[in-house]
Order: structure tokens, then sequence, then C-alpha cells
């Protein structure tokens, strides 16, 4: 059983959101406990949610730690949680907590991934965990509150959260469990959202207020037996000089302002002992460079550091999963790719464009695929009702499409499955209404087909363009991994095409459940039916990268999850950050290898 306790105090419309969330949802057997002020919350609580649905606790003008440790005394379940104004779990964070239990049952706490979010609901910031608490965590503040979970007995040996601080208590009550033994467990999922409004100010803030700053090293002092670190001490400074000029010239005012700040935190919290000389001089060291490193984040960005850097810099990164690799630059392909030749009897290609409201880049899609040439297409543009220039642009090309529909469709996944079911060609694939292809692309690979029959499912090179249709990067993929692609999706859609034959193997349908990873959840679907993979020696495709595209703004509320889905449906388990890394490691060294090679010229596609 969970016991989930929520205080009063915060944002009146953040702590409705939250209600509301914690009652919806199957999940397993809890408590809610409110805490605090609730006569002013239950007379304002929406019809919808349920009063009966939480214990109420009484408790006029307490502070947030007092009114979470009334709730400690009052709670039930083996597993407690807090989740102040704002905060949110996803649909089955319970689930996987209890069976995360299960699995660990010597486990005291268990951690898990949190999703920071604006005022307006929009993902800012992921938060990540590592598998086992270490130095790292009883240093820094790692941790989101909502997506922690205690044994119930854990706490009570540790007396509750300290009352007198306001802002912290939960760092401090984490770093007493971890010195009395505590086990902490991270779990590599998604299982909080932390919705912040604009005034908020607490330990999930990038700028704390000077209150919370100096509450903070109230606790690390406490924590570290009396001494406060050259680096902490380095990290208020900059802090408190940021508070007070955000804006002031990094070399000069902001550099004497953070010094002042921390030589001033060293006398406060030492009991009036000056700064040693070679612990000012490490001060100023980590002060000098923590402003400097954030003079470079803000002010720079890769389109004025292009011609600062050598191409021999630029060749050191790897390209692969970066979105942008350089600044815009006219998209040019090799003369020889117009001039692929399908085979003899060319097979039937069957390709679908799911859209909606893209009217500003549909045309460019369509032109992509219409200007192959290619004498055997079935080519449908399923539309979803849109609003935009997308039907005029639709009835522009009607007479060169196979078919093409404008109503509402259910989303990107149903329009898919509704375009394919119309079509009938031996070659199939699905293209998005902001990529394109490129010139060449379905010769190519009817070709391939025709001369491999062994083989079910091809894919390409990538290369990324922005907004304008401009080159902003290429990915050059290494010969296919097949055991790579269950723990990381590295195959570009846009390029992919497969047979009726593993169409069929794989249930005939794109699944829609899903939102997001439609495309992984296909791919790992032909994996599992044994279906034959390559990557073909040549650029296919083109993915777009704009700030409002659909895989930028549901990474982290929809794709992560989905991600987590099918790892755990591959794997058994969703596997940790470092398993994956460990994993595609070897995959990546072969992509940073070809990468370079085509670079410098020596390999060409």
């Amino acid at each position: 059983m969970f016991s989930i306790i929520i205080p009063t105090h915060g944002d009146p419309d953040l702590l409705t959101a939250t209600l509301r969330a914690a009652v919806q949802g199957a999940t397993p057997a809890r408590e809610i406990l409110v805490v605090g002020d609730v006569d002013g919350v239950i007379a304002s609580l929406p019809g919808e949610i349920p009063r009966n649905a939480f214990v109420w606790v009484a408790l006029p003008g307490a502070r947030p730690a007092a009114a979470i440790n009334q709730g400690l005394r009052r709670v039930r379940g083996e597993f407690v949680s807090i989740l102040a104004a704002g905060d949110t779990y996803f649909e089955d964070t319970l689930r996987i907590v209890a069976e995360t239990a299960r699995r660990h049952p010597r486990a005291g706490c268990i951690m898990g991934d949190a999703m920071l979010t604006d005022a307006a609901g929009r993902p800012v910031a992921e938060f990540n965990v590592a598998e086992r608490a270490g130095r790292r965590h009883r240093r820094h503040c790692r941790l989101c509150g909502a997506a922690v979970f205690f044994r119930a007995a854990a706490i009570a040996g540790v007396d509750g959260l300290d009352e007198h601080l306001d802002h912290w208590a939960e760092y401090e009550l984490w770093m007493r469990l971890e010195r009395a033994g505590t086990r902490f467990r991270g779990v590599p999922r998604l299982l909080a959202a932390r919705r912040r409004s604009v005034a908020s100010d607490s330990n999930f803030t990038r700028l704390p207020g000077p209150e919370s700053l100096d509450e903070l090293m109230t606790v690390r002092l406490r924590a570290n037996a009396g001494r406060l670190s050259t680096s902490l001490l380095a990290w208020y400074g900059e802090a408190r000089s940021t508070i007070a000029e955000p804006r002031a010239a990094v070399v000069t005012d902001r550099y004497s302002m953070a010094m002042e700040q921390a030589v001033a935190a060293h006398h406060r919290w030492h009991d009036g002992r000056p700064l040693s000389p070679s612990r000012r001089l490490a001060v100023s060291v980590k002060v000098a460079k923590r402003l400097l490193r954030g003079a470079v984040r803000r002010e720079f960005t890769v389109k004025p550091l292009e011609p600062l850097m050598p191409r021999s810099f630029q060749m050191i990164r790897r390209k692969i999963f970066r979105l942008v690799h350089h600044a815009p630059r006219p998209l040019r392909v090799p003369a020889a790719y117009p001039l692929a030749a399908p085979p003899p009897n060319p097979p039937m290609i069957s390709i679908v464009t799911p859209s909606f409201n893209q009217g500003h880049v549909l045309e460019a899609t369509i032109r992509s695929v219409l200007d192959q040439r290619y004498p055997a297409l079935e080519y449908v543009v399923q539309d979803g009702g849109s609003t935009d220039e997308s039907v005029a642009i639709l009835q522009r090309y009607a007479t060169r499409l196979f078919a093409w529909e404008s109503a509402p469709d259910g989303g990107q996944a149903p329009a898919i499955n509704r375009g394919l079911r119309r079509t009938s060609g031996e070659i199939m694939a699905y293209l998005n209404s902001d990529d394109i292809l490129l010139p060449g692309a379905l010769a190519y690979v009817a070709d391939y087909f025709r001369h491999h029959p062994e083989v079910d499912v091809v894919y390409g090179h990538r290369v990324l363009i922005d907004g304008s249709g401009d080159e902003i990067g290429r990915w050059v993929l290494p010969p296919h991994d097949d055991r790579a692609i269950a723990f990381a999706d590295f195959i570009p859609q846009e390029t992919m095409f497969w047979r009726r034959r593993a169409w069929e193997a794989a249930g005939g349908c794109i699944d829609e459940s899903f939102r997001f990873a439609m495309d992984w959840d296909l791919i790992l679907r032909f994996r599992a039916a044994g279906l034959t993979f390559r990557r073909l020696p040549r650029f296919l495709g083109g993915f777009r990268v704009w700030q409002d595209q659909k895989s930028v703004s549901w990474w982290l509320p929809v794709g992560r999850r989905e991600t987590e889905r099918l790892a755990a449906r591959t794997l058994g388990a969703a596997p940790t950050r470092g398993r994956v890394r460990r994993e595609v490691a070897a995959y990546l060294r072969r992509h940073w290898l070809l990468d370079k090679l085509y670079l410098a010229g020596l390999v060409r596609y």
C-alpha cells in the first residue's frame, strides 16, 4: 500500500492539478493525505474531484515540513511519497515502484527520474538518478522529491523532516537516511513530473533565492561535519552574484562579487575565521571556471562558434543522435543520385504520408516523392482534417497521387494504417510530412531489393535539414547491429523500406497505442520475427529539425515513456543508462570511425 502526502502550501491552481492527478488512473492500493489549511482547499475543490478520495488532516498555519511530519504520523502504507503543489505521477508510476520493491526487498528508498515543466506545462528539463546513491548524491541534490518513495519504517527511524527548514527539508532527510544506512535504489524510469509557477523557489529551480541558498549552506555544513568545501564556496559565491547582478560583466564585476560572497560565506559559517591564502586561491580558480563556463553557455550558439571551430575540432564529435552539427548550408547530393535507374519490371512501392496542419512543409515532402519519377508508385497522403493550406496543396497534386483524404483519423499511427490499407505494393514505407526523400532513393531501393531477395528491411544514411530545407548535419551509419537496436533506435525512419511479407510477419499494422515511438516498435517487431536488416551505403532521406516538431516537443512527456515501455518489453526490464551506453558503445565507435573517414573524403556515399 502507498501513502501519498500532499501539503497544502503553494500555488492553489497547481495544488488542484496535483489533487486531480492523484485520484486518476488504476494504481495499487493507496491513501492520499492532504495536510495543512484544508478548509480553503475543500471549499475551492472542483466538483469532478471526489472529496472522499482524500484523508483531510487540518493543521492551520503549519510550515511545510511540519505539515508533512503530521502526515507521516498518520500514514498506514508501507511506502510513502510526498507531492508538492504542481507534482504529478505518471499513470503506471506506483506499479513500477511496487515491482521494484518486490525485486529489491532490502531497499529503504526507491528513486526515479523526473521531468520539470514550466508554468504552462511545457517540458524544460529532465532529472536523472543513478542506480545507487553514492557520494555525488550526498554532495549534491540529485533527486526530485516527487519521484522518491520511502519505506515508512526507514523514515520512522530518523524522526521525519527538520521542521526548521522551509526549502531543503527533503534533501536534508535524504542525507540523514543515507548516513543511517538506508539503501537507495534507482529506477531508470520517468516516475514524476514537477510543474513550477514562475514565483516558485525550491530545490528544483535553477536559481534559488537568497534565503534558500543560505538554508542549503546550513544543511550542507551539517552534513559535512562543520566544514564547507572550496567547490561549495565557489558555487555559493557565483549563485549569490547571479542573483544580485544577472547581467554583470563576467571577468570583472561578477568575479569580484562572487569572491566577496564566497569569502563572506566562509567567515559566516566558520565562526569568523578568515580564508587561508591557499583556500582563497583554490576558491578563486573555481569561481573563475564557473563564470567562464556559464558565459560560454549563455552567449554562444553553434552558428557564431562555427567560424572559430577548425575542421579538425568538428571531426572529434560523434554525429549520431545529435540533430544540429553545423550552421545551415545549401543541401547538395552527388550528381549520380538523380541518375539512379529502377530495375526492369520495377516492383510496386507503396508510401503513406500522414499529415496534420503541416502545410508549410507538406509540399516539399510531396515533391520529394513525386519528383523521383518512379514508374510503379502508390503514394497516399492521409491528412487528419487540416485547417491550414494543406487541403489546397493536396488538391493541386491530386492527379499525381494514388489517393488522398482529409478527415479526422485519430493521430499519426491510425493515419499510417489507414493509408497503407489502401495499398498493395511489394515494397512499403511511410514518410512524415516534414521529411523528404533524396533524389533517386526509390530506384536505388527497388534495385537493391530486386538483387537481394533474402533482405526484408533496408535503411540508409540520414541528412538533417532545417525548416528552410538547408542542411545542418549528416548521420553516417555503420552496418546494421541487431543487438544494439534493442537498446537504442538508430535507424532513420524516413530512410526505412520493407517488403510486404515483413509487414505481414510483424502483424500488418502500426501499433496505435504509440504516439512517438511507433517506428521503433515496428523495428523491434521486425527483429522479433527474425527478419533480415541491411544498412544501404547511400543517403536516402532528409529529417527536418524545427522547434515545434513532434520529435522535439514530445520527447519528455511521451517519447521517453514509450521507449521505456519498448525496452522493458524487449529486454524484460528497462535498462539503466549505464547499460545502454555499454551495449551501444561498440556501434558508436564504428559510427565515429566511419563518419571521420567520410568527412576526410576517404569514404564516399
